[in-house]
């Protein structure tokens, strides 16, 4: 499929993955675009998320979609990166996953970082806990449409309920 690339393992799975989508939108992998794979140092895959992300969300909206070639070579050449959206649409499609999403959002919550929590590889559940105690399982699709602010007091809400239940089994006054 890629013969007389000389590509890493790790890209070779990248492309491997993505390679019937970019057939898709009419990527023709030719002299320019191979030697710009090859010479992609970092984020080759975050690049390509972006590309294909810009060309589902002009799907979405019902935009006529550009030369695929030219835009690879752009994604490729210039770092794109996906937005907020195309990660939406990315996962829509089954090309991002939802755990990367979440501790993604988790991250830039300032609130969330001491906050311990599990998200298994390749899951759509997050559980998370307080003092040592599962306190809620949620559904990350979900989660990741609720606001910051709304995730914050999702969260205080789950700890007071988890307080109230310890009271009334009488392990806290």
């Amino acid at each position: 499929m890629f013969r007389g690339m000389e590509l890493s393992f790790e890209e070779e799975e990248i492309l491997r993955k993505y390679f019937p989508v970019l057939k898709k939108y009419g990527v023709y992998f030719d002299a320019e675009i191979c030697n710009l794979i090859e010479n992609c140092n970092n984020d080759l895959e975050t690049k390509i998320q972006a590309f294909i992300g810009w060309f589902l969300s002009l799907e979405s909206k019902g935009e006529s979609l550009p030369d695929a070639n030219e835009c690879f070579f752009l994604a490729l050449s210039k770092g794109w990166i996906p937005s907020e959206y195309q990660k939406k649409r990315l996962m829509e499609a089954g090309l991002y996953p939802f755990d990367l999403a979440m501790r993604e959002k988790l991250a830039t919550i300032n609130f969330f970082r001491p906050i311990s929590y599990s998200i298994p590889h390749n899951s759509k559940r997050i559980e998370f806990f307080y003092h040592g105690k599962s306190i809620w399982v949620a559904n990350i699709p979900e989660i990741l449409e609720v606001s910051d602010r709304g995730l914050i007091e999702m969260y205080k809400f789950r700890i007071n309920q988890h307080q109230e239940n310890l009271k009334k089994m009488g392990f806290v006054s």
